[in-house]
């Protein structure tokens, strides 16, 4: 191996350096879980339906009645839908979150320290939204 212009015995075009790139430090890593927060939107919506629109209906028959008082046929419909999205939407941004928080760093080198740390700001747009009463 031959030695290189800085000293050091890494080949001459090689980056020795390659685990303090910048591309691993904090801002990068909260970036990252902040921009797979926005695409954890549509599950967290999905989600939120389920406890506030679907979890407090009352389908079941009282007496003998068919119809019960308090059961929305649409919302009952709109089921199916929004658990596709949830489960579906959901599970792309939990391999998001494997890619870039775990996979992504060990194959760079990177801290995983600081990116597992950052994984807390995933809802952080969606919270957001919820506060500024958009969803």
């Amino acid at each position: 191996m031959r030695t290189s212009g800085t000293g050091s015995n890494a080949a001459p075009g090689t980056d020795s350096v390659r685990g303090s790139r910048a591309g691993g430090g904090p801002w990068a890593a909260a970036g990252a879980n902040l921009a797979i927060g926005l695409c954890a939107i549509v599950p967290a919506v999905c989600i939120r339906w389920f406890i506030t629109q679907y979890l407090p209906m009352d389908c079941t028959p009282t007496g003998t009645s068919v119809n019960s008082t308090g059961c929305d046929r649409d919302t009952y419909e709109d089921e199916p839908f929004y658990l596709f999205c949830a489960a579906i939407s959901g599970l792309v941004v939990l391999a998001m979150i494997l890619v870039v928080d775990v996979l992504m760093p060990r194959q760079e080198r990177w801290r995983m320290g600081i990116w597992l740390g950052m994984v807390p700001l995933v809802p952080v747009p969606f919270l957001a939204g919820l506060a500024l009463g958009r969803f």
